[in-house]
């Protein structure tokens, strides 16, 4: 089998650029590329590998099962490759290197553990280093962290998982919303009654929770991500849960919390995740130094994001 080289390196990367951006004309503005400089390397890393990786054209983009399956080993050799630039920065003690780190959406608006000025404060203590930032699903970030795929994740977690290292960091608090259009806008004291009657919007990963807290609820429609939740809660139509201080985000006032009659707030505990021994890797020691200078005190009570327990 003939050994991969630079040029196979490079190509493979515009594949799987091409893959993440949904094809070419997506992938044009990551690679600094035309798409016809695109099209042609793709055809070339075919050409290298002996087989069709997808089908492009007015159909649309989609990968063949030969391609899935180099997506995949692509994303296993980037890792590595990942992995073995940050062993030899640590081994020679320069802040070189990615660091891979994930989180939940929605924490962009979160004022009181902010995540924007620790990214600041670890890049400026390592400004070589090359943060890649994804936001992921909570039901995936302990299971990116324990394959390799993340170095960090930050998250809300239910049952900690072994081998991995759960820090603390803020309880975040939770309450149900409509659309300003709502019947239930500017009402007071909304019993568990009415409330199970109206359409609601639920998160996969939190769907039992979520439709047990005012009683058995069926979900009249799921999402994954806070967008799609905030974007059918707005409708008008659909009730449901939000962090707080993502839908006092909201400035033209389409949100609207529910006075409900029974209490139905909560806090979701959030932690920073990583592999037991992880902290060997200097770069995911210096963000956890920056986390650690910027640990918040306890908030007083009654505000909506409380600080590490």
């Amino acid at each position: 089998m003939r050994r991969l080289s630079d040029i196979d390196f490079r190509l493979l990367r515009v594949f799987k650029a091409v893959v993440d951006a949904g094809g070419l004309v997506g992938a044009q503005a990551s690679l600094n590329l035309s798409q016809s400089t695109v099209s042609t390397q793709l055809a070339e890393l075919e050409k290298r590998l002996g087989f069709r990786l997808c089908h492009r054209g007015r159909a649309g983009f989609a990968l063949t099962r030969a391609g899935q399956r180099t997506h995949d080993a692509c994303i296993d050799l980037f890792a590595a490759v990942d992995r073995f630039q940050n062993t030899t920065a640590s081994i020679s003690g320069e802040l070189k290197g990615v660091l891979r780190l994930g989180t939940v959406d929605a924490i962009a608006t979160n004022a009181f553990w902010d995540l924007s000025r620790l990214l600041a404060a670890f890049s400026e203590r390592a400004p070589s280093a090359v943060i890649e930032v994804f936001v992921d699903s909570p039901i995936d970030i302990e299971r990116l962290v324990s394959e390799g795929t993340r170095d960090l994740t930050i998250g809300p977690v239910s049952r900690p998982a072994t081998g991995l290292v759960y820090v603390p960091l803020f309880r975040e608090r939770h309450a149900l919303y409509c659309g300003a259009g709502h019947g239930f806008a500017g009402r007071a004291r909304v019993p568990a009654s009415l409330i199970r009657r109206e359409p609601f919007v639920a998160r996969r990963y939190l769907q039992r929770l979520d439709l047990q807290r005012f009683g058995q609820m069926r979900p009249s429609a799921i999402v994954e991500h806070m967008e799609a939740q905030a974007l059918l809660i707005r409708s008008g139509r659909f009730i449901g849960y939000l962090p707080v201080h993502y839908a006092e985000g909201f400035r033209d006032g389409g949100l609207c919390r529910v006075d409900t009659e029974e209490p139905g707030d909560f806090f979701s505990p959030f932690f920073l995740i990583h592999r037991s021994g992880a902290e060997e890797n200097l770069l995911v020691r210096a963000f956890l130094n920056r986390v650690a200078e910027r640990a918040a005190p306890p908030g007083p009570a009654g505000t909506d994001v409380l600080g590490p327990e």
